[in-house]
């Protein structure tokens, strides 16, 4: 109940409409694409504890996941990739897509990586793929991790992985297979980012091509697979982001905001993020390490700049579907240590960064 009222407060209290729908239109129970296993956490009851209280519900729940394994079954057939692991994993969902497609995760957690007394998980890792789908070698690389992990529950020892493989189904479905959603927005450019209502769309609607396949969305935050990896962000509040994409053949660290960097040198925690793209490169062949910079609305800008959060961003250099054991073998073995590579996260809470500050600092590019 304590919901309902803080609802019905900012309601009451906001001076116009258009702030009242700005702030209603994300709260779950006013977006019909929110998917019904998350009245589990309207209802403030532990999903397995409301499972079980209604067996119809699972059934449709784990009907809808293996109605969608099996749709990704069909698509790595055509692609002529091996059978897909997505029916051996125990995928969850909380959001479903503008199509109706589960968007699925899985918090693999060694419960040795739980402080008893906080509960707090120590060292948190999330993984990302499939932000954009005509990307195709990401999409694989990302459900052979999760697969790896069921394996060998020793890859995660000390540790949390949250690996969401396919953020934006709708695009993957399509046939071509599309960048942006159902909507024809493009997800990495959505994060309500402190640029994005000042610059988003004044950039993408100045730029020289106005590239329909980056459109940033009339509003931020306006869609599924946005609201979906900023979720799992709060929810599970990672040490480090590997989003995977395809492909500029770089790896890309967005980490502190270049104010804060003026105002203070390099912190401890940002030479321990930089060391970790190191070991990601070394153990790729010393892959390419490039400071591509963000774009407002971009998971970097909003993850790594402006919560300080490490964010890596690994391009794998070809979206070709007959690459995908190759990207395995030289990616893996630095993805996976990656997970075990632990640091604290620390906040920036003094700087003050309002838009015009950060407008005039943050370098900005057409990034991915």
């Amino acid at each position: 109940m304590k919901k309902y009222f803080f609802y019905f407060f900012i309601f009451w209290t906001t001076s116009s409409f258009g702030e009242v729908y700005s702030q209603f239109k994300n709260f779950p129970f006013m977006n019909p694409y929110f998917s019904q296993s998350s009245l589990s956490s309207i209802l403030g009851l532990p999903n397995p504890k409301f499972m079980s209280m209604n067996k119809k519900l699972d059934y449709n729940l784990n009907k809808k996941i293996v109605d969608f394994c099996t749709k990704i079954d069909n698509v790595y057939k055509r692609l002529n990739w091996a059978k897909s692991p997505c029916l051996e994993l125990p995928w969850t969902y909380d959001y479903i897509s503008e199509l109706g497609y589960p968007l699925i995760y899985w918090n693999f957690t060694d419960r040795n990586n739980i402080d008893e007394i906080s509960k707090i998980h120590r060292n948190v890792t999330l993984i990302l793929g499939g932000v954009h789908p005509d990307e195709k070698t990401p999409i694989h690389l990302t459900f052979r991790i999760a697969e790896s992990l069921l394996k060998n529950p020793d890859l995660y020892k000390n540790s949390s992985v949250i690996i969401a493989p396919l953020v934006n189904p709708d695009g993957f479905f399509m046939v071509p297979q599309k960048r942006t959603n159902l909507n024809g927005v493009d997800l990495n450019r959505n994060f309500p980012t402190k640029t994005w209502e000042t610059l988003a769309n004044y950039q993408w609607d100045h730029s020289k091509y106005k590239d329909i396949r980056k459109f940033p969305g009339k509003f931020s935050n306006s869609e599924q697979g946005t609201r979906f990896q900023i979720d799992l962000i709060t929810k599970y509040n990672p040490n480090k982001i590997i989003s995977i994409h395809a492909p500029l053949a770089f790896l890309d660290l967005d980490f502190e905001n270049q104010k804060v960097l003026k105002q203070m040198n390099t912190t401890t925690l940002g030479r321990s993020a930089k060391k970790l793209a190191k070991i990601i490169s070394e153990t790729g062949g010393n892959y390419t390490i490039k400071d591509f910079g963000v774009y407002p609305g971009s998971l970097g800008n909003y993850a790594g700049n402006e919560r300080s959060i490490p964010t890596i961003t690994l391009e794998l250099n070809s979206t070709d579907a007959r690459l995908v054991d190759k990207f395995w073998n030289r990616f893996s073995p630095g993805l996976l240590k990656a997970i075990q590579f632990e640091f604290k996260k620390q906040k920036y809470s003094s700087v003050n960064l309002n838009t015009e500050d950060v407008s005039s600092e943050v370098v900005l590019f057409n990034k991915f």
